[in-house]
């Protein structure tokens, strides 16, 4: 039994197939969600280098996401649009021939949708969204097992299309893409993301590939790039960047993610934090002194000489003192600063008078720190935000106002909300950034083994993570508990079941776990997966270089698109190579 190549990543870490009889569970982060149009290119472009066990996974999760109409948005949860309906459709088509009849039915639902989605007019939406629409509808009109009739809908759709002028770059290289129109395609002056859906289109047509590059490397790019190319390098960098199966975007913000790392036992949430961190850019100063924290957190030096004081808040002031210090730079100008513009003992407001203060003791500035102090103690209400406690408590504690220490305390701990989190303010809902920040308190006040601590963690840990278990492996037997497991042999669903299978004679299998509520898809090849022809159409031979050709008029350009179209993946199905071997479970 041949195990999988794959690099299943989600913080670099690897999940070993399990030899032992007892099932093991790996906690790991879980802190992306599936995006429809990074999850379907990568299938589309990966489909194209004859990496199926991926396309599998991805049109598995497609599967899984659609809504209960049969469409699908941007990401479950949204509003389903026509654009991202027909890149699932297209990306679901190409994994139907790899095991056909898991996405069937699914296929023909989102077909469906789209016919019912389509206005008088024949748009399906936006000028994209109706482009996007009449490709996909091409597809299945030569899909070799579509029985709806959509031939009306594509007549209408590109009626619309002749009838309206594109406003955007992208409705132009969509709506060329429709038409089959080369030459229109190729005169579009794209640049930055347009550029490489230009590229793709242009390569789906032809079969060609095309000679671009790119700095960008999010996954719906790296797709765009590696089906244009064909270049080994973004196929590399586009499997690295799959999580559980899909494709997708960080469910929660990177500072949020950064601050929680700071606790013992989250340090693997700053490697996942840090690659997104690093491409947000401040645009005013007073961001860039927010963010500094957060950047050096990600080893990036920052700058924050020079900066306007006057036009920062005090508390950001001392922000500047405190990171200059860590950077062993100066900080004089920004604690005289301080020093010279309190008045009546404080800095205008209880939160940046307590950060001021714990930042200017942390570096031992000489000064009488009593008026300061009192001044806090005698302004200390339930009134605040919960993070103005989290500075206030370890200030407190710093000095020994022990009294002022337990009243702070004491509201930290009526504001916990019953699952161990902490709202921005409170009785309001659950705030990671709030929580890690009284984690991180409690933690430099010595009130770690408290009850408070705990139940504050496990929250985090529940929120962030997920139990990931290994399956068991005895033979040609594999086992796991609340998993389903689709069967592939011959290129063709060869059935499904929970919990146990024999893999004897299997092209592969897809496991989902769990059942319901998926958290993973995994796809393992055993004797190895194929493609079958699902095209209709004859398929004229490909030389290495693809077929080309310049087309104009509506419906020569459709013949000529989907002959091409045809090639390209016809050829994978008579050559029949078989995928590469991957590696099947990671942590």
């Amino acid at each position: 039994m041949k195990k999988v190549p794959a690099i299943f990543i989600m913080i670099l870490l690897v999940l070993p197939l399990a030899s032992v009889h007892d099932v093991q569970a790996r906690e790991v982060p879980y802190v992306y969600t599936p995006t429809i149009p990074a999850t379907a290119l990568a299938a589309i472009a990966l489909y194209k280098t004859h990496d199926y066990s991926y396309v599998l996974e991805a049109d598995t999760w497609l599967m899984r996401l659609k809504t209960p109409d049969g469409a699908w948005a941007y990401r479950y949860g949204m509003a389903p649009q026509a654009k991202y309906t027909a890149l699932a459709l297209m990306a679901l088509m190409r994994g139907e021939s790899i095991a056909r009849g898991l996405f069937n039915r699914t296929i023909h639902a989102g077909v469906y949708w789209l016919l019912y989605k389509q206005r008088d007019d024949g748009s399906f939406g936006d000028y994209t969204d109706t482009a996007l629409a009449v490709i996909a509808l091409k597809e299945y009109k030569d899909f070799k097992y579509s029985w709806i009739p959509v031939d009306k809908a594509i007549n209408n759709g590109l009626y619309y299309l002749q009838t309206h002028q594109p406003k955007t770059t992208m409705d132009k290289i969509f709506g060329y893409m429709a038409f089959g129109d080369l030459e229109k395609l190729e005169d579009v002056e794209a640049t930055g993301v347009n550029a490489l859906y230009k590229a793709f289109a242009i390569s789906y047509l032809t079969g060609k590939n095309v000679q671009i590059s790119s700095n960008l490397d999010d996954p719906a790019s790296l797709a765009l790039l590696l089906y244009a190319t064909g270049d080994k390098k973004y196929e590399s960098e586009l499997v690295k960047s799959v999580h559980f199966g899909f494709w997708g975007t960080l469910k929660y913000q990177p500072p949020d993610l950064l601050e929680t790392a700071q606790l013992p036992g989250f340090s693997d949430l700053k490697p996942v934090a840090c690659p997104y961190m690093l491409k947000v850019k401040p645009k005013f100063e007073w961001e860039a002194v927010v963010l500094a924290k957060y950047y050096l957190e990600c080893n990036r030096t920052v700058d924050l000489s020079n900066f306007q004081l006057e036009k920062l808040k005090p508390w950001m002031v001392a922000e500047i003192a405190r990171i200059n210090h860590l950077l062993g730079r100066p900080y004089e100008r920004e604690v005289n600063y301080l020093l010279k513009n309190e008045s009546g003992n404080h800095w205008g407001n209880f939160f940046d008078t307590t950060y001021i203060l714990w930042v200017l003791s942390s570096l031992n500035v000489s000064m009488n720190y009593t008026p300061t102090l009192n001044w806090l103690k005698s302004n200390l209400s339930d009134r605040y935000p919960n993070y103005y406690y989290t500075y206030a408590l370890r200030v407190f504690h710093r000095f020994n106002y022990t009294k002022a220490f337990n009243e702070t305390l004491t509201i930290i701990k009526k504001r916990q909300n019953p699952d161990g989190a902490w709202g921005y303010t409170a009785g309001s809902p659950d705030n990671v950034k709030s929580t890690a920040g009284v984690l991180m308190a409690l933690l430099a006040t010595g009130l770690s083994n408290t009850t408070t601590y705990e139940q504050g963690y496990r929250f985090l840990r529940k929120f962030f993570y997920a139990d990931i278990p290994e399956p068991t492996v005895n033979g040609t037997t594999v086992t796991l508990e609340n998993a389903t497991f689709y069967l592939i042999k011959n290129e063709t669903l060869y059935g499904n079941t929970t919990g146990r299978i024999c893999t004897t004679g299997l092209d592969g299998y897809v496991t989902v776990y769990p059942t319901k509520h998926p958290l993973i898809v995994i796809t393992t090849a055993v004797t190895g997966f194929k493609t079958t022809n699902i095209w209709k159409k004859p398929l004229p031979e490909l030389t290495s270089t693809g077929t080309a050709g310049r087309v104009s008029g509506v419906y020569f350009g459709y013949i000529v698109a989907v002959v091409v179209l045809l090639a390209v993946f016809g050829f994978v199905a008579l050559s029949r190579k078989s995928s590469k071997n991957r590696k099947s479970w990671k942590k």
